[in-house]
């Protein structure tokens, strides 16, 4: 059976961008259910939907929905209306607009939904169910969890359906550019059976929205409700730390971080991710523990002493930064940076040893072997090439942010601390909460002197 595949591209383009919901050519809902629709006022007016892929950007407001009560609330066989349109369209197209006709629908004591394609309007693009000739219509089922002022809705992963369901549940067929998708050709009795089956799977029903009313924060009532659920799963701890540090929620971040430690104590990757939030959070010792735990699990991870250089120097404990790089070199293949270098040469230069650091940094550039932008800091250091200045005013990732800091550092110790104070204040706009060197640049910006008193 191969079904009309228009609709079907439409709806998922709309409804579950980026996602490959099962859908079924036949409905969820009975005769029964059309007699006596249910109705739920909670579920009505406007809401938004974030896209967590997204969190802390300009996109993450995702779906704007709008949801109409029935023309007739106590009659048989009346429908919501559903509008679903991205906050903010493509330049280049018109806006996307898709309607719904949704139903409520119980199956025992959990709550489902079936929604069918109304219409289509993109631009000038306009396609209702029916129109071309042979366009076939398709039900989005999944289940929802209606709370005051928030929806949580799921939907049915087709890869799951595919390898958890006979071959004549369902057909299994290739959108283009939406990958391929779960057609659910069986009975509604069938479906019905199955999707209460695994209503509370969560890898059977992994595709997940929110709906929040707007000017809610929808993102973070989102992953609260997931760890609420899902509290010991990593799928939801990882990307959980990474939305709070967006957040600039350092000690939520931080709990969760222990947690993912606690659950899989084995991963030495996992401390060296707690103590890089630790530093956001300045507690430089005890970042300082969980980079040594790191290190002496895995002695090659130069990574974790580097971080341990680092958070020396932030601290303010030159000494300590010379203790920790005096066996330095950058023979590690896989990690060739420049930093513990330019860390130590600034360092032996606020401890007063100037002659000294001038030498190291000239031993050691002469020596270094690494990638061109790490050679580039070393000489930006000696004076042999001039710093980014101004054209780098605006640093749009840490490793230009980073060559950005230590540019303010060589004007420091020239004795120009407006234009340090420049560089520094420019690495910390627009930089988002998780970013080390806009931290690192806050710090040096709170021990620059005052200006004098004209």
């Amino acid at each position: 059976m191969k079904l009309t595949l228009v609709v079907l591209a439409l709806m998922l383009a709309a409804f579950a961008s980026g996602c490959s919901p099962a859908v079924s050519v036949r409905p969820l809902y009975t005769n029964a259910d059309l007699k006596k629709p249910i109705l739920d006022p909670r579920i009505e007016g406007e809401w938004i939907s974030p896209n967590p892929d997204k969190t802390g950007t300009d996109e993450e407001l995702w779906l704007k929905w709008k949801i109409t009560p029935p023309t007739e609330p106590l009659g048989s066989y009346s429908t919501y209306s559903v509008e679903l349109r991205p906050v903010k369209p493509e330049h280049d197209k018109g806006e996307a607009v898709t309607r719904y006709d949704a139903r409520l629908v119980s199956i025992e004591d959990k709550l489902f939904f079936d929604a069918t394609v109304n219409d289509y309007v993109e631009g000038q693009v306009k396609l209702n169910p029916g129109e071309p000739l042979g366009l076939a219509p398709t039900h989005v089922v999944g289940r929802i969890w209606v709370q005051q002022d928030f929806l949580r809705m799921a939907l049915l992963n087709s890869e799951w359906v595919k390898d958890n369901s006979p071959a004549s549940f369902q057909e299994y067929i290739s959108l283009g550019d939406y990958d391929k998708v779960s057609i659910i050709t069986a009975p509604t009795s069938e479906l019905r059976t199955f999707l209460l089956r695994n209503s509370d799977n969560y890898e059977a029903m992994a595709y997940i929205y929110y709906l929040c009313r707007p000017g809610s924060e929808c993102a973070l009532r989102g992953f609260e409700e997931e760890l609420r659920r899902r509290p010991a799963d990593d799928e939801i701890l990882k990307p959980a730390v990474a939305f709070f540090l967006t957040r600039g929620n350092y000690d939520r971040a931080v709990e969760l971080q222990r947690r993912r430690i606690e659950l899989d104590p084995k991963d030495v990757t996992l401390p060296v991710g707690l103590g890089e939030t630790l530093l956001l959070k300045r507690d430089f010792a005890g970042a300082r523990r969980q980079f040594a735990l790191s290190e002496s699990s895995s002695p090659k991870f130069a990574y974790s002493r580097e971080s341990i250089v680092w958070s020396y120097f932030l601290e303010g404990a030159y000494a300590d930064v010379l203790s920790a790089t005096a066996n330095y070199n950058n023979s590690s293949q896989s990690h060739d940076s420049a930093s513990p270098i330019l860390l130590r040469y600034y360092s032996m230069l606020r401890l007063g040893r100037r002659a000294n650091a001038e030498t190291f940094l000239n031993e050691q550039a002469a020596k270094f072997k690494g990638r061109l932008d790490e050679h580039a800091l070393l000489l930006i250091a000696q004076g042999r090439v001039a710093d980014p200045g101004i054209s780098s005013s605006s640093p749009e990732n840490e490793d230009a942010r980073r060559t950005l800091f230590f540019s303010a550092l060589g004007r420091i110790s020239r004795g120009e601390p407006g234009w340090a104070k420049f560089h520094l204040e420019n690495v910390v706009t627009k930089a988002p909460n998780d970013s080390f060197f806009a931290l690192a640049a806050k710090i040096e910006l709170e021990r620059l002197p005052p200006p004098p008193k004209k």
